[in-house]
């Protein structure tokens, strides 16, 4: 009926999907220097995903560099709608922020990685095409992060210096 491979595949992505709701449905306090060192770390292992699979299915630079444009063209304007629906707060300390629970961030989330998993089937992995594709949805969900990032920062940055100047 089904494959090990598949019963382990769904399993991971019902784990995923329960983290990533279980995320999203209560508020985070984290600072922004931790933040920003998870988007570089992030940024770094995509680099190396993306030239790990170049090295094990070669496909033409120039078909990377447009699948990385297009990863991050859809991927900002996503990141910037999670970003918009992330309920942000300054907290008592500088640096530290509380970001609120928020359902719609985690269907925004979820849907992003739905399209890139059907991109994923419908592409042969070992091939060419496939890690062009790959690489391309992997960028696309980096972007994702790294604009929301961004737009929480922002907000961030407007209530902490409004603070500031109320003080």
């Amino acid at each position: 009926m089904f494959t090990h491979q598949q019963i382990v595949a769904a399993l991971m992505w019902v784990a995923i999907i329960a983290l990533i709701l279980y995320r999203s449905a209560r508020p985070q306090r984290t600072t922004v220097s931790r933040m920003w060192t998870y988007a570089i770390l992030l940024m770094a292992l995509g680099a190396f995903a993306i030239y790990g699979y170049e090295r094990l299915s070669p496909a033409p630079a120039w078909q990377i560099v447009l699948a990385v444009i297009l990863g991050i063209a859809a991927g900002i304007p996503v990141g910037m709608l999670r970003g918009h629906h992330t309920t942000v707060s300054a907290t008592d300390q500088h640096g530290v922020m509380q970001l609120g629970p928020s359902w719609i961030t985690a269907l925004i989330y979820i849907a992003a990685f739905g399209a890139r998993s059907v991109l994923r089937l419908a592409f042969p992995l070992h091939s060419a095409l496939g890690t062009v594709v790959g690489d391309g949805a992997l960028v696309f969900a980096i972007a994702i992060i790294g604009t929301t990032y961004w737009v929480v920062y922002r907000k961030y940055e407007a209530l902490d210096h409004a603070t500031e100047a109320a003080s």
